[in-house]
């Protein structure tokens, strides 16, 4: 790492040569070491996003081409207009750094930090998510300490906060073992009144600066900085590089800030996350177009004797900053003093254009607004991996087990088993709006409380696809979210990603990286999906071992379900019902689970993503639902189509009487045929007495049908009309494989 020096102190930045050149040059002045602290965190990857902008760029504006789009990317939060006067906000982020080094706080921050971007828009956060890679678990206490006590964290914080945990997902695999992800996700409800209320970061000259919510310590310095290197370039001393969370304080944080927004006294807001005051106020100035006055000695803190770069850097939890006008700085703080929130007058704007910090006599900061907020961009080099072409080539293995043998080793594989262990943790009916628990659905449904409205929310991809394709895998990740909305009852409506990948100078992280965005965008576009936000990690990888995390770029959708009668859920209902398999079933295992359980190998072609077929598929159930003829649906995932039935039958203890003769419409060996992840299908429950009218609406739409049998009353599954053998599943057995891993792995 470059250092620096100022005043005869030296100070160890992750800035290039170039940088500090150019910041000398624009200063025309050495920095002071303050003022270097505040550039190394500005200009970070972790701030700046220097490496990802260019590729960022290429999304569309989504609030100039969709109506609905209130607010897009580069806000703290997409929000989109979901009708009747009311607008959803949403967002999703990483705190992996910090949840590998310290998982319980690390976890319990980054929820944190998700709420404050919420509240930023004005409108009241109701629900969380969180999706989650950890190193395998079996025989590995270090990745089931992880998962322990990152759940524990999202769990405490989540609870005390009285916001519900509705949905989100875990995957398993090696890679992740030195970097687990831990990405947190906030949906913010509320009207366009409020939303309209928000603050513009329209500043005008004279308008105070507000420091309120916790006080500034030491914990969290170079926080930004820490999640800009690869965890094996740290030591023990980056540990302090971890913050500290306080969910109670958060619960009065959300309910001053949402009360004084209301008041229309707030022209501006920024949570203090990464990068701290500096951040906080570098981007409140710069976007707003306005210089500011700080005076330092005004700054609450929790330690004696903190320097002005301690303070400038300090990633302390539970803090805002607010811009308030003149003739309403009475009203903000009575609502502060009313909620008993700490809170302090530490400056005011001006029209100098500059950001200037004062420390009793001392002028430590004195920088142009835009300097520390507009940091420079680098155009990285991109490479397609040399072990791909060998990894495609791999086929399938000849089955050396049986089928009922393989179905119970993936009915209790660590990325299929029920998740129960970790939602139970998790009070998901807080705040009374979940309206499908976990387990029941394919993504997390909430009610919106006077009206016969309800959002669903889903989190997810497929890290083992996206490692062989970036390109299809992104895409399919994209399939299978906004299918557990579609599955639920829903029509997707607006997305975000949090990017998860290795070191962005090495071209081969890079050319993951550009290739999954631009899956993500060829697929938005065609499917008009608009993108209203994001969040990008680079540095997720292991120097030591040469390893880097398989590329994770995490997809958040959000739909509206109309109507209580047309939420549909996951378990099978009625015996005598038909089953439906929707969508066409391919030799397609690359990546699988399948490969990875039983053979242990990962490799082959992973699915390919058909836009037309897809949308098709979309609108034939969007047509189904609304002639009521579907009582049950669950997208087909990991493991293929029998798992997904059998996870159909578990909550009732129903099973499935299966005849395949005329379904392997592409003549798929049977355990390809059983076990392949082709993205996008569906399976249904509907009355046998609707199963023509099915069918047409099927041929109309040109979407692949075909019925795989009835549901039965007894728990077991019997599959017929296959090339070898029949199989004979016991729905309890499987039920109590699929209970029992984690619980099992977990005793530590």
């Amino acid at each position: 790492m470059p250092k620096v020096k100022s005043n005869g102190t030296e100070l160890k930045v992750d800035l290039t040569d170039k940088e500090i050149t150019q910041i000398k040059e624009l200063l025309n002045r050495e920095p002071s070491i303050t003022e270097w602290g505040m550039f190394d965190v500005m200009h970070s990857e972790h701030c700046s996003y220097k490496s990802s902008r260019p590729k960022l760029k290429f999304f569309e504006n989504a609030e100039k081409n969709y109506d609905r789009v209130l607010a897009g990317p580069g806000q703290d939060a997409g929000v989109i207009d979901i009708g009747d006067g009311y607008c959803l906000a949403f967002r999703i982020e990483s705190h992996n750094h910090p949840s590998a080094i310290e998982p319980y706080h690390g976890a319990a921050t980054g929820i944190g930090g998700i709420i404050r971007d919420i509240l930023c828009m004005g409108v009241r956060p109701i629900a969380l998510l969180d999706p989650l890679r950890f190193g395998t678990l079996k025989n590995n206490p270090h990745s089931q300490w992880l998962l322990k006590y990152v759940v524990k964290g999202i769990a405490d914080y989540g609870n005390c906060t009285g916001i519900p945990t509705i949905g989100g997902e875990v995957e398993f695999d090696e890679s992740f073992e030195s970097n687990c992800l831990v990405n947190v996700a906030c949906i913010g409800l509320g009207t366009i009144e409020d939303f309209n209320h928000a603050p513009s970061r329209a500043y005008h000259p004279g308008d105070y600066v507000i420091l309120m919510g916790g006080s500034t310590g030491r914990d969290g310095i170079h926080g930004v900085t820490f999640a800009s290197r690869t965890l094996t370039e740290m030591s023990e001393a980056d540990r302090p590089a971890v913050q500290i969370g306080d969910p109670f304080t958060k619960k009065m944080i959300i309910e001053a800030t949402i009360e004084a927004i209301k008041t229309g006294h707030v022209r501006g807001l920024k949570d203090l996350g990464g990068g701290g005051i500096s951040c906080a106020l570098s981007e409140l100035t710069g976007e707003g177009g306005t210089g500011a006055l700080i005076d330092m000695a005004n700054i609450f803190t929790r330690e004696p004797g903190m320097t002005s770069f301690e303070i400038m850097l300090s990633e302390s939890q539970e803090r805002m900053a607010f811009i308030v006008k003149p003739e309403g700085l009475e009203d903000i703080l009575a609502i502060f003093k009313k909620f008993e929130m700490s809170h302090a007058v530490i400056g005011r704007t001006d029209d100098s254009g500059v950001l200037k910090v004062r420390d009793g006599e001392n002028l430590v900061v004195n920088l142009p607004s835009t300097a520390l907020s507009d940091a420079p961009t680098i155009q990285r080099e991109e490479k397609s991996p040399d072990y791909l072409d060998a990894l495609h080539k791999q086929k399938t293995p000849e089955p050396t087990k049986e089928l009922k043998e393989i179905m119970h080793a993936l009915i209790s594989s660590e990325n299929i088993c029920s998740k129960e262990w970790i939602y139970r943790q998790y009070d998901h009916e807080v705040g009374v709006r979940s309206v499908v628990k976990c387990g029941e659905g394919d993504s997390g449904v909430l009610r919106i409380i006077g009206t016969d409205k309800f959002i669903a929310a889903s989190v997810g991809t497929n890290s083992k696809h996206c490692f062989l394709d970036p390109y299809e895998g992104a895409k399919g990740g994209l399939v299978e979210t906004c299918g557990n909305v579609i599955a639920n009852g829903a029509r997707p409506l607006a997305m975000v990603n949090c990017c998860n990948f290795g070191n962005p100078e090495k071209p081969e992280s890079y050319w993951y990286f550009s290739k999954a965005l631009d899956g993500i965008n060829d697929f938005c576009r065609t499917l008009k999906i608009p993108i209203v936000g994001g969040n990008v990690s680079f540095y997720n990888e292991d120097e030591v071992k040469n390893t880097s995390i398989k590329p994770t770029p995490v997809i958040m959708i959000v739909g509206i379900i109309e109507g209580a009668e047309n939420i549909i859920t996951l378990p099978f209902k009625k015996p005598g019902n038909d089953i439906l398999l929707i969508g066409e079933t391919k030799g397609e295992l690359g990546g699988s689970e399948y490969h990875s359980v039983i053979y242990g190998t990962e490799g082959g072609v992973p699915p390919k993503i058909n836009e037309s077929i897809i949308k098709a598929t979309w609108e034939f159930l969007l047509e189904l639902y609304s002639k009521n003829l579907v009582e049950a649906n669950h997208d087909v995932n990991k493991g293929g189509f029998i798992i997904t039935i059998a996870e159909m039958c578990f909550k009732n203890k129903l099973g499935a009487n299966l005849d395949l003769t005329d379904s392997n419409v592409n003549d798929l060996r049977d355990d390809i045929f059983l076990f392949s992840e082709s993205a996008g299908r569906f399976v249904i429950e509907s009355a046998t007495k609707e199963h023509d009218i099915i069918m047409e609406i099927a041929q109309q739409h040109g979407v692949l049908v075909r019925k795989l049998g009835n549901i039965i009353p007894e728990p077991k599954i019997i599959v017929r009309g296959l090339k070898e053998n029949d199989i004979f599943l016991d729905v309890i057995k499987l039920k109590e494989l699929h209970a029992s891993t984690l619980p099992d792995l977990m005793e530590i």
